[in-house]
Parts: C-alpha cells; sequence; structure tokens
C-alpha cells in the first residue's frame, strides 16, 4: 500500500477529534465513577443480595472482552492463515482488540471492591475448579502477546508481517477465553436460563460478529464516514469475503436467539419463566425485529449487501442488538432467586443506576480514546 492510501486511512484528520472527544468524555464520566465509588462505594450500583450480582458493568466488561477476542480471531484471517483479502483490515482489527480489551477491563475493575487485590489472588490462589482462575490467565497470555504483536508489527518501522508464532498464541487465547467466559455461564446448571453446552460456541459466534461490526464501523470513522476514500482492497473485502461472513455470523446468532427463545417459552422448567418477561417487553420485541432482522435483510439480499452505506448502517444496527441482548442474557439469568422463599416472590427486578451507566459511558471513551490514539500512531489502514 504506497504511502498516500496509508495516511490517508491512518485517521490522521477524523481521528485528532476523535481523540479529543473521547479524552474530555473521559475525564467526565470516569471521573464521575470514581467519585461516586469513594463517596458512596458499591451502593452506587443497584445490585442487590437477593441475587441480582452483575449488572450493566459487568455486561460492558462481557461485551468488550468477547468484542476484543473477536477481533484477535479475525486479524488471524492474515497474521496466522495469510489470506490476502484480509490484510487490509489486520492491523486496525489488532489494534481494536487492544482497545476494547482496555475497555473491558476498566469496566470490570470499576466493579469490583478490591481490583487490585483480585489481580493478584485470582491467578495465584490456584483454585483449579473455578473457571474464573483459567479466564484470568487466559487473558494474562493473551494481553502478553496482544503486546509482542504492538511491538513487532505495528510500531513504525518494523516487519510487515507479524510472527507466526506470537499470532498463533493471541489466536489461540483468543478462542480459549471465548469457550472459557461462555462456560463460566453455560457450567451453572443452578441456573437454567444460563445453562447450556452451547453457551460456548454461542459466544464464539458473538464474539466473531462484534469484531465485524466494529471493523466496518470504525474503518469508516478512520476515513470520515466518507466511502470513496476507502482504498480498493478494503473496498473488495467489505463488498465481498467480508460481507459473507457478517450475514453467516448475523444469521448463526439470530439462530441461537430464536431458538432458546422457542425453548424458554415452551419449557415450564422454574428459572424459564424470565423468557415469558422479555419476550412481553417492547425493547425485545425491536432487538428481534429491527436489531436482528435488519441486518440480516441487507446482509442476506447482494446488491444491498454491496452498498457500504447500508453495510454500516447494518452493522451499527447488529452492533447495538448485540449488546442488548447481551444485557438481556447477563441480567436475565440472574432474574429467578436461587433460594427462593417467602422474601421472594416472582421475578427480581434490576434498572442500572447513573453511576452504572456513567461505566459504560468510561468504557466506550476509554476504547475509543485508545484507538484513536493508534491511528494516529501506527497508521493502521493497511499493510505493505
Amino acid at each position: 500500500m504506497n504511502t498516500q492510501v496509508l495516511m490517508r486511512s491512518s485517521g490522521s484528520g477524523p481521528m485528532g477529534k476523535v481523540l479529543l472527544l473521547a479524552a474530555a468524555g473521559l475525564l467526565l464520566a470516569g471521573g464521575f465513577v470514581l467519585y461516586q465509588l469513594m463517596t458512596a462505594g458499591h451502593s452506587a450500583y443497584n445490585g442487590d443480595s437477593r441475587g441480582i450480582f452483575w449488572g450493566l458493568p459487568i455486561v460492558t466488561y462481557d461485551f468488550f472482552l468477547l468484542s476484543s477476542t473477536g477481533l484477535t480471531m479475525l486479524a488471524s484471517a492474515w497474521t496466522v492463515f495469510r489470506l490476502p483479502a484480509f490484510e487490509p483490515i489486520a492491523r486496525r482489527a489488532l489494534w481494536l482488540a487492544i482497545a476494547a480489551l482496555v475497555g473491558g477491563v476498566a469496566a470490570l475493575f470499576m466493579e469490583l471492591g478490591a481490583p487490585m487485590r483480585a489481580m493478584l489472588l485470582i491467578p495465584f490462589s490456584f483454585t483449579t475448579s473455578a473457571p474464573l482462575f483459567w479466564k484470568v490467565w487466559g487473558i494474562i497470555f493473551y494481553t502478553i502477546a496482544l503486546a509482542l504483536l504492538v511491538l513487532n508489527w505495528l510500531q513504525p518501522g518494523r516487519g510487515t508481517e507479524p510472527s507466526k508464532t506470537v499470532s498463533i498464541v493471541a489466536l489461540a487465547a483468543a478462542v480459549y477465553i471465548t469457550f472459557v467466559a461462555g462456560g463460566v455461564y453455560g457450567w451453572m446448571a443452578m441456573r437454567p436460563f444460563w445453562f447450556g453446552g452451547e453457551m460456548s460456541l454461542a459466544f464464539m459466534v458473538e464474539a466473531l460478529l462484534g469484531a465485524v461490526t466494529f471493523i466496518i464501523i470504525f474503518t469508516h470513522l478512520a476515513n470520515g464516514f466518507d466511502t470513496d476514500r476507502l482504498d480498493t482492497k478494503t473496498r473488495d473485502l467489505f463488498a465481498g469475503p467480508l460481507a459473507g461472513l457478517f450475514a453467516v455470523l448475523i444469521i448463526a446468532h439470530a439462530f441461537f436467539v430464536v431458538s432458546r427463545l422457542i425453548a424458554g417459552l415452551w419449557s415450564n422448567a422454574d428459572g424459564m419463566e424470565v423468557w415469558q418477561y422479555l419476550w412481553s417487553r417492547p425493547i425485545f420485541q425491536v432487538e428481534l425485529w429491527i436489531g436482528l432482522g435488519l441486518p440480516i435483510v441487507i446482509t442476506v439480499l447482494p446488491n444491498l449487501r454491496r452498498s457500504l452505506s447500508l453495510q454500516l448502517l447494518a452493522a451499527i444496527v447488529a452492533l447495538v442488538a448485540l449488546f442488548v441482548a447481551r444485557y438481556d442474557f447477563v441480567v436475565g439469568g440472574q432474574m429467578v432467586a436461587l433460594f427462593k422463599g417467602s422474601w421472594s416472590h416472582g421475578l427480581l427486578s434490576y434498572t442500572p443506576s447513573l453511576t452504572e451507566w456513567a461505566v459504560l459511558a468510561t468504557a466506550v471513551f476509554l476504547s475509543n480514546a485508545v484507538n484513536a490514539f493508534g491511528e494516529k500512531q501506527f497508521g493502521l489502514g493497511g499493510g505493505s
């Protein structure tokens, strides 16, 4: 790729504005969260002792972590398998994986009461029967591999091809983390809404779907949402293999959602009544018919799929729907109390507090700031 195209796609113009806006938003949202945590503590969150332990901050963490692992998997199409069609997005996908990981970990740290203590105790507790023990070690290896790829590939003046060995480690760690993340929920037999061996596969699909939507949106953002500024290789990728992958993933995600919905509405097992509640909510209907339906229509029909503007619309809608689905999944699985008694009739209720929404905003602003910095620093528009 010539220098002019690389500079043009590196986001030197619009990404400077994004960096300033993200930094300002981070100061406001992050400052508010820190103030709340220092004054009100964990009571600033609307979780309760009856059963809603994981709220919006954990939803945010899960969403960004899975997006990160999915982006690393997407980048591996070039970094590991050397598929030439995916070279134009590999550098950006890798850096986006780092940006998403930073945002997700920040959300987790703001949710934990003693994050530094958790960092030390969980990986060195050797509680091998706990999935979180294995997940944390996976994230450690994943972070190291991503850092090495940045040092040896993304930095200006480095080689045009990443280390195959380090790339394989990053891919293996990404797949491993996604598998265990699904298992953290799917292996909980006491939570029928979550329980199921298919959860790890569903997480894999959602991670890749999130990655595709991220790369479409942020590539357009880096080019000022002007499709004419996209280079030929990127346009061919977006209108060809990536569009097809988008269609397959959104359909697969829809199958997981609809199949679980049908099973939940049909079942009379204790804990599955959450599906009746979700089905009755207008926001769930919007998620189902528009959040899934619109991207499926756009990506399945060839004439619509090749329109980069419509593809961008489908990516934005699918990304929002994916986050809402993650919220429904995490919170919905806790709405039936584990040990019901006279103190717990019906479903538990939960509404995120203002502080929890600020945690989401902090993660979004932080990820955008990291990504914008990388766009300006490394020139992420392509490879050689």
